[in-house]
């Protein structure tokens, strides 16, 4: 990068106190101290040529930062990024070749906060690189935090190395946290939402992310500015908003952050009903256009195939071709589009099934071919999907299997498989995240009784981040709701869900 690619964008409006300055990156210690491995979770992001700032990857698939790295450049803070940006993790050093280096796909900032979350187009899932953990309580007035961040120093103007620095809280007000630094301790231009950590058993977790500076002693900076204050935003208030932002549900059709389900009634009607913590289904649904043309829908998946937050329909008709329908986010979805891959050839397969098995935050579908195959189908984020590969456990034995479900059934933020086998057992199968599955693991609940299910889904329908089945018994018509216990395996039945027994009059559910 060079040095004009790297300069901050300085605010125009009349700021006050430590204000008047704006930081685009984190706190370096300014005699140049390399930091250690340890803060591997530290990323260096790079929007487009416009300015670069730190940010901490606080889930595998997304990064905090400051929204003022973004804002300050005059470059919109919600949606996809205007810009390319490029973000760093896993490097404490950027010569290397190690850790992950991505684009940013979406921009989540806060409402009142100035931070901002990135998403990733894939999933870090690099054993060696682990997200931080929020603090749950706010620092104390002279308590020492320690700052990391891949900003200027007090010689060089792009350093290539993480740079570490001792701050000591001065005071907290409100969401901000006002620092003292050093001559050896400040934040320079490229620190901007640069994490304050503190150890805790052992364990690093993230306080608050840098929001501004006087910058006294980086280079670049007018000799005769001394100060090293900085000012953060706290976080350890927000981590419910961190949380469900970076676990949105593959499958939530309103916004709520709970899983939903769709299915479609006998007279070929689709509807969508609402999940919910308490009850299972909240007893809304939304009914979806087209009114009784679904009739003749062979097959139905769910899923966020448009990488924009809301879970879209994937339904097969009778003709043999495949069509997406993005969801508007408030439970309905929208004009459908034709899936390409595949053209007519779907009306052949037995089963149908979708969610994130790659990793890379898209719904992905996963089918059953008469041949007995299965087969991953990698979602684009567009509505289309990627170049099949095989599903390389079970072989051919995949024809027997009288449902399909998915979903994240061990709370790994990889979609894993569920099948019921002709014997009437229920299987569990772990997603790897490379579109394979491990070997089967027996679901103990419900033994082989699974045979009697005329039709199941699987969805978060509790909010806790953990894929439960809803399954539509044969016998009596009504649903029930197997909690995911976060191993694969599930708890008993729940008590008969909204709807009594009219369940029974479906044809389809995901």
């Amino acid at each position: 990068m060079t040095p004009k690619a790297s300069r901050v964008i300085w605010a125009t409006s009349a700021l006050t106190a430590l204000a008047t300055v704006v930081s685009l990156s984190p706190a370096v210690a300014l005699t140049g101290a390399a930091a250690t491995a340890q803060l591997n979770f530290v990323a260096k992001i790079n929007i487009g040529d416009k300015t670069a700032c730190t940010g901490t990857l606080v889930d595998p698939q997304w990064v905090l930062t400051t929204t003022s790295c973004f804002s300050a450049a005059g470059i919109p803070t919600t949606g996809k990024p205007a810009v390319t940006t490029t973000v760093t993790v896993g490097r404490t050093d950027l010569t290397t070749t190690g850790g992950s280096v991505q684009q940013a796909v979406a921009l989540v900032p806060h409402a009142t906060r100035d931070v901002i979350m990135v998403k990733l187009a894939k999933k870090v899932l690099d054993p060696n690189i682990t997200p931080i953990r929020i603090a749950t309580t706010p620092a104390a007035d002279g308590e020492e935090l320690t700052k990391a961040g891949f900003g200027r120093t007090k010689t060089e103007w792009v350093p290539n190395k993480l740079h570490t620095g001792t701050f000591v809280v001065a005071s907290t007000a409100g969401a901000s946290l006002n620092l003292n630094g050093s001559d050896t301790a400040t934040v320079c231009q490229g620190d901007a939402g640069a994490p304050a950590l503190r150890t805790v058993d052992d364990t690093p977790e993230l306080v608050a992310v840098n929001a501004r500076s006087w910058q006294g002693g980086c280079l670049g900076t007018d000799p005769a500015e001394t100060r090293t204050n900085a000012v953060d935003t706290r976080v350890d208030d927000i981590a419910p908003w961190i949380a469900e932002t970076a676990l949105r549900v593959q499958d939530d059709f309103n916004g709520d952050g709970i899983g939903d389900i769709a299915g479609i009634w006998g007279d070929g009607s689709a509807h969508v009903y609402t999940g919910d913590p308490a009850k299972g289904l909240s007893g809304t649904r939304y009914a979806q256009p087209g009114g009784t043309t679904w009739k003749t829908t062979k097959h139905l998946a769910k899923g966020d195939f448009t990488n924009d937050g809301n879970a879209d329909i994937m339904a097969v008709w009778d003709d043999g071709t495949m069509h997406v329908y993005p969801g508007n986010g408030s439970g309905g979805t929208l004009a459908h589009k034709v899936v390409t891959r595949g053209n007519d050839s779907w009306g052949t397969i037995k089963q149908l099934t979708s969610g994130d098995f790659t990793g890379d935050g898209n719904a992905d579908i996963m089918a059953v071919w008469v041949d007995g195959s299965a087969h991953l189908y990698p979602g684009l984020g567009n509505g289309q999907l990627g170049t099949g590969i095989a599903v390389n456990t079970g072989a051919k034995t995949w024809g027997t299997t009288r449902q399909l479900v998915s979903g994240d059934f061990n709370h790994d933020g990889l979609a894993d498989a569920l099948a019921v086998w002709n014997d009437g057992t229920l299987n569990y199968y772990k997603g790897l995240g490379n579109g394979q599955l491990a070997g089967y693991v027996r679901v103990t609940t419900g033994a082989d009784t699974w045979d009697g299910v005329k039709l199941m889904a699987g969805t978060d329908v509790d909010g806790d981040r953990i894929a439960d089945v809803l399954a539509i018994w044969s016998g009596d018509g009504t649903m029930h709701k197997y909690k995911g216990l976060g191993t694969g395996q599930l708890g008993t039945a729940s008590a008969a869900l909204w709807g009594g027994n009219t369940w029974s009059t479906f044809l389809q559910l995901t």
